[in-house]
């Protein structure tokens, strides 16, 4: 059976909850010189910093020329604070995770948003191709929508809002278990599983081609009132495992 579990980056996030001051997310400590750290030991499928000048010289990465670096949670962070502000990993790039997966990011909102991503599997703008998105649903309350291999989407939002102007950290996991044809999602904040859902015979999440984006949904505009569907704040140390 395939188990879904909270990477030991997530006890680390748990720590410094609190102090927003605390030490980067464990692997940080590791990030070569592409930017994207990948270890198969731990199940880590890209592992972001985004400390800037390393992932600015990835061939595999795009980003829009409104991205700013500002100071994290530790070192610097990823500010998009226009509509369209995004980064872009190519899909080629990225290990198949859609049997078991965990995404997370901290991020630190300025704001109210709605409907706005963080980190965003799938770029076409009827989203035809998204597989799982990060995101904020109304207000502040965070959300987690996942498609599954048979068309069945599934989404889980936060009962309660982040707080404005402070660091907190995002993370949603999903495991199919194929003996008893079961998929598990959960979705958690700051470390504490708010929402569980478990669906029988939806299977593992959808395979797509489409690009990760971090910090909007779409790479192109959804519609003129919506835009890019941009996260306008900051956003920091993010991560996907296939576990």
């Amino acid at each position: 059976m395939t188990r879904c579990v909270i990477c030991s980056s997530e006890a680390i996030a748990l720590a410094s909850c609190n102090n927003p001051a605390g030490p980067k997310l464990n692997f940080d400590d590791t990030i070569p010189s592409t930017g994207i750290d990948k270890d198969t030991d731990t199940g880590l499928v890209a592992g972001l910093g985004l400390e800037g000048d390393s992932v600015l010289s990835n061939p595999d990465v795009i980003i829009t020329s409104g991205v700013e670096w500002v100071s994290g949670l530790s070192g610097n962070a990823m500010r998009t604070d226009e509509d369209g502000d995004f980064l872009r990993i190519t899909n080629d790039s990225l290990s198949d995770h859609v049997n078991a997966g965990t995404v997370q990011a901290w991020v630190y909102p300025e704001g109210e948003n709605y409907y706005t991503g963080i980190v965003h599997k799938g770029e076409e703008t009827n989203f035809s191709d998204e597989a799982w998105s990060l995101q904020f649903h109304t207000d502040l309350k965070p959300y987690f929508y996942f498609v599954s291999e048979s068309g069945t989407a599934v989404s889980l939002m936060a009962p309660d809002q982040i707080p404005l102007n402070a660091w907190s950290h995002l993370s949603a996991t999903w495991s199919y278990d194929v003996d008893t044809d079961t998929t598990e999602i959960i979705l958690y904040v700051n470390g504490t599983a708010v929402v569980t859902k478990s669906e029988t015979g939806i299977g593992p999440a959808k395979a797509s081609d489409g690009d990760v984006l971090i910090g909007s949904q779409l790479p192109e505009q959804y519609n003129a009132s919506y835009g890019h569907l941009t996260f306008m704040e900051i956003i920091d140390e993010v991560a996907m495992y296939d576990r």
